[in-house]
């Protein structure tokens, strides 16, 4: 399994905007990925506790697992992402923090 994992810093005040951009652009290759046996599963979620906040942005956990690091190759590649991660740029007063690699254990699921 390979994870991958992004804190995004979204401007507060672009927070709304951003998660119905989010669900228009992003989600529906969540599920042409799953639907297709590559991507594992994806959230997107709210952070209520982070130890390196940033002043002004609402910060959101992006997880997403797929089957093997192709996967996210895939996924990274897709012109459809090409795309929105252009456009979600426009949300981020900061950068993300982006950590990503194989899963040594896997509980549940």
């Amino acid at each position: 399994m390979h994870t991958v994992s992004i804190v995004l810093n979204i401007a507060a005040d672009k927070a709304d905007a951003f998660e119905h951009a989010f669900e228009e652009n992003e989600v529906p290759i969540w599920r042409d990925l799953h639907e297709k046996g590559i991507m594992v599963r994806a959230s997107l979620s709210p952070l209520d506790i982070s130890t390196v906040t940033k002043k002004g942005a609402k910060q959101y956990l992006v997880l997403a697992q797929f089957k093997e690091p192709s996967g996210h190759h895939a996924h990274d590649s897709d012109p459809r992402f090409e795309r929105w991660n252009e456009m979600a740029d426009a949300y981020q007063p900061e950068e993300p923090f982006v950590f990503g690699g194989d899963s040594l254990y896997e509980v549940g699921g």
